[in-house]
């Protein structure tokens, strides 16, 4: 089965073909800087999804893309490796139809 890696960064995201929504709502409202990656898969054996993850941070945008780039590939190990605990790199798990996933497709 397919292995899951991490994304590096927001641009290794957006080219697995992740939208990236970034706002700034403005000093007096927190959290200020929201970041928002999305991306509809199809399902594996079953019914497609959407697969999302949000960071947010008062300090800077970076700071709220940091903090949804790390909830995002702990997603990922989770759908694709079967525990957000694994490291970068394990293998699928199937689900629980025993389907396998095809990793950021399904």
């Amino acid at each position: 089965m397919a292995a899951v890696t991490d994304y590096a960064n927001i641009a290794a995201a957006i080219t697995g073909g992740y939208k990236q929504q970034q706002i700034d709502r403005g000093s007096t409202f927190s959290p200020r800087y929201v970041t928002h990656l999305e991306k509809i898969v199809t399902g594996a054996g079953q019914g497609g999804s959407r697969q999302a993850a949000t960071g947010t941070s008062d300090a800077s945008a970076a700071a709220a893309d940091t903090v949804a780039l790390n909830a995002l590939n702990a997603q990922r190990r989770h759908r694709y490796g079967g525990s957000p605990g694994r490291t970068s790199g394990d293998g699928d798990s199937p689900d629980s139809r025993g389907s396998g996933h095809t990793v950021d497709s399904t």
